[in-house]
């Protein structure tokens, strides 16, 4: 028998990765195994890579809606909401844009489709590594003749063949497709990045850090906006004064000086 009560899906006492991002984030919806994970790891340099990591996320939502007047975005897998979420950002900025939110967790999907859904906001509980069934869904929702912006943070790490993946996706993608990336890295802190990875495997969780090469391959085919390829509190894009640009609303809290252990990056798919 299959059920659609949230509760009757949830081990308590055996954290997701859905629910220890929202621990990390400072989100409610998590227990006390997720919680007691989010702070083991809290000294560790992977937890202000994950929450810059999602600053950017919705710094680069802004940024695509004022300088390239896209209005549509896909967030793959996206976990649960947790406000400010990318349609209450490009609500924000207009009133016109549509937000397609994609994940797999069986409890997420309960909770996206009640919170994420609504006039021009979908969900679909569909598998990332299905890139054709991915792209049906954002086919069936979006229009493709317009730009759209898929956007892939705290993802990647978590697959195991995710290069793979994410060039499979790619190429059933149209051209001109905007893509928002981010990935956790052991090129920077590598000792501290290890150390959190023996502890998110010990808790049942696969994690995949990887570096500054085999990110940059996962890109291909995407010509990024300045600055490129760099750690996500570095790509801030503040706008300068009487461009016409309204302020950002996710600036980084992480100091500029300080190195980070993730890489981010914005570009759009060239054939």
């Amino acid at each position: 028998m299959t059920t659609t009560d949230p509760s009757a899906l949830i081990d308590p006492y055996r954290t997701t990765p859905a629910r220890l991002h929202n621990a990390i984030l400072g989100g409610k919806d998590h227990y006390t195994a997720d919680y007691a994970l989010a702070t083991t790891l809290a000294t560790n340099t992977i937890t202000p890579a994950i929450t810059e990591s999602h600053r950017f996320t919705l710094r680069a939502v802004e940024y695509l809606i004022d300088r390239h007047g896209v209005s549509q975005f896909v967030d793959i897998g996206c976990g649960y909401p947790h406000a400010p979420n990318i349609h209450d950002i490009a609500g924000r900025r207009s009133g016109t844009t549509r937000t397609l939110y994609i994940d797999n967790d069986p409890v997420v999907a309960t909770y996206g489709r009640a919170l994420l859904t609504g006039p021009n906001r979908f969900f679909t509980d569909t598998d990332v590594t299905d890139t054709a069934t991915v792209l049906a869904d954002i086919t069936a929702v979006m229009d493709t003749a317009r730009p759209i912006a898929v956007c892939v943070s705290g993802t990647a790490e978590l697959i195991s063949d995710a290069p793979a993946v994410v060039a499979a996706l790619t190429d059933r993608l149209p051209a001109g497709t905007w893509m928002v990336f981010t990935h956790i890295t052991d090129d920077v802190y590598g000792h501290q990045i290890h150390s959190a990875v023996r502890t998110l495997r010990g808790a049942g969780i696969n994690y995949h850090p990887r570096g500054r090469e085999e990110i940059t391959a996962m890109l291909t085919g995407y010509r990024l906006v300045t600055p490129g390829l760099v750690a996500p509190h570095r790509w801030p894009l503040v706008p300068s004064a009487g461009d016409g640009v309204r302020a950002l609303f996710a600036m980084p809290r992480h100091r500029a000086a300080w190195d980070l252990s993730a890489y981010a990056a914005v570009g759009q798919l060239h054939r």
